[in-house]
């Protein structure tokens, strides 16, 4: 596995003998190509997925951190699809907008699908601003064929190795991709067939912004899943929404009990009696 360390002058990455910035060299010609494309007034979207806190954001904002020319910072993030559209409004031309895992990965398959309908009218305006579009999720085969498929160039899937350590991702280009996503919804979002085309490994980066990104964006997001929650059926009881909450990332996203109490503050015992009421309810 290469690495190509990378260093800017001015406002052009060189390629240097040792820096503390680096890009897998596979990943750094695919990222060159979509420089190219959209240097030709097209836009470009990429996919990373993998299990939660597996590191696909890290790898996302590396991407993003070298498309932009070192000048990525929170107003490229988005919290959620409604904000996307008034980050796309506001960002220039040919920026890079990352919508990280938060947008999705707490949605029902209702709300997935009105996530998405919306995500494909953004589509339309990201390719009149030549944008760079990373998408971070937990799973591509929650897409849509139009977006995983059609409006994406490659995925990059992250996984940890045998001892648990991030910093690994397989890839797929648009055509193995597209043999992937159907095979993968044919068989409960395997990963088998095809192939991957490669395997590579990525740097453990934290940009000059990346606590305010941990404090703002990463918090805001959990916190607007909450309220979301509370908004959609203000009538609830907050022991019950609560309890949901917790169930959704327990259950379907592993989140550990020490994840859910660093989100909340709440202890333990209170943590479980809020899943017990929840599902005691809709048993």
């Amino acid at each position: 596995m290469g690495r190509v360390y990378l260093q800017l002058e001015g406002s052009n990455w060189k390629e240097v003998e040792k820096s503390d910035f680096w890009i897998h060299d596979k990943l750094y010609a695919r990222l060159k190509a979509l420089e190219m494309i959209q240097s030709k007034g097209w836009d470009g979207v990429i996919i990373v997925d993998g299990k939660e806190r597996s590191g696909k954001s890290i790898l996302g904002i590396i991407m993003g951190w070298y498309l932009s020319k070192g000048k990525l910072g929170l107003p490229n993030f988005c919290r959620g699809i409604a904000d996307a559209s008034k980050k796309i409004a506001g960002l220039p031309d040919k920026s890079v907008l990352i919508v990280d895992e938060a947008s999705t990965v707490f949605s029902s398959k209702d709300g997935m699908t009105d996530a998405t309908k919306k995500l494909l009218k953004i589509m339309d305006v990201v390719g009149q601003k030549n944008l760079i579009f990373i998408l971070c999720l937990p799973c591509i085969f929650d897409l849509t064929k139009t977006i995983a498929v059609r409006r994406s160039l490659f995925l990059c899937h992250v996984y940890p190795d045998k001892q648990y350590n991030r910093g690994q991702y397989a890839y797929w280009g648009e055509k193995t991709k597209k043999e992937l996503y159907i095979y993968g919804k044919k068989n409960f979002d395997s990963y088998k067939q095809p192939r991957y085309e490669y395997n590579g490994e990525y740097m453990d980066f934290k940009p000059p912004f990346y606590q305010e990104y941990l404090d703002i964006v990463k918090k805001e997001s959990l916190n607007e899943v909450l309220n979301d929650a509370m908004g959609k059926d203000s009538k609830r009881d907050i022991k019950l929404v609560e309890g949901e909450f917790y169930s959704v990332l327990k259950d379907k996203h592993n989140f550990k009990i020490n994840d859910l109490i660093a989100i909340k503050g709440q202890s333990n015992d209170m943590i479980y009696e809020r899943i017990r009421a929840f599902k005691a309810q809709n048993s």
